[in-house]
């Protein structure tokens, strides 16, 4: 008698222990589900122009006081299992900030087209504004054009001569009108 009342305070423990692994792999599977949704989700806006748009499993909002960075949060499950994966990604900048044309003159001609977006590479120096075809090859995988040696730092831009400039350059990275424009 007292061995069965024993049994049957003990079958609730027995049957959590039993069912533990069990919710335990639920759990693991839903976040590995999330946790990919996330990253497909991410990679998919990251460097692009265009909206994120909402998925049946991932919600993205804009990140306070930015101007283009989201988080997405894609949740996996119901009940007991749901899981949740926050990544954070970044549209690319528009191109309008980016493009050195900041409302100064914009009468001179240059031999080249300035390009629509920098990439954080600087350009080689056997191609210093990425003319000859380094920018062609690279563009795409470096995620725009490659500095040019007069733009790679505010010392190179300020000394540098705008009559020399392939294209034009001006006000990179917010440094002002070049002082000879």
């Amino acid at each position: 008698m007292v061995g069965m009342s024993l049994m049957a305070g003990a079958s609730p423990m027995l049957m959590t222990m039993a069912i533990s692994p069990a919710e335990a792999a639920k759990r693991a599977e839903n976040f590995g589900v999330a946790e990919t949704a996330a990253v497909v989700f991410a990679a998919t806006y990251e460097g692009k122009l265009d909206l994120p748009e909402d998925t049946d499993t991932c919600v993205s909002r804009l990140r306070e006081g930015t101007a283009n960075a989201y988080s997405v949060i894609c949740t996996v499950g119901s009940g007991r299992y749901v899981q949740n994966v926050t990544r954070a990604f970044r549209l690319a900048v528009p191109d309008a900030s980016l493009d050195g044309n900041n409302g100064t003159d914009t009468s001179r001609e240059f031999a080249f087209e300035t390009p629509t977006r920098f990439s954080g590479h600087q350009c080689p120096i056997y191609d210093r504004w990425g003319t000859n075809g380094y920018n062609d090859k690279n563009y795409s995988a470096l995620g725009g054009a490659c500095i040019p040696n007069d733009g790679w730092n505010q010392t190179n831009y300020q000394f540098s001569d705008p009559d020399a400039w392939l294209y034009d350059i001006n006000n990179r990275n917010g440094w002002g009108a070049h002082p000879d424009y």
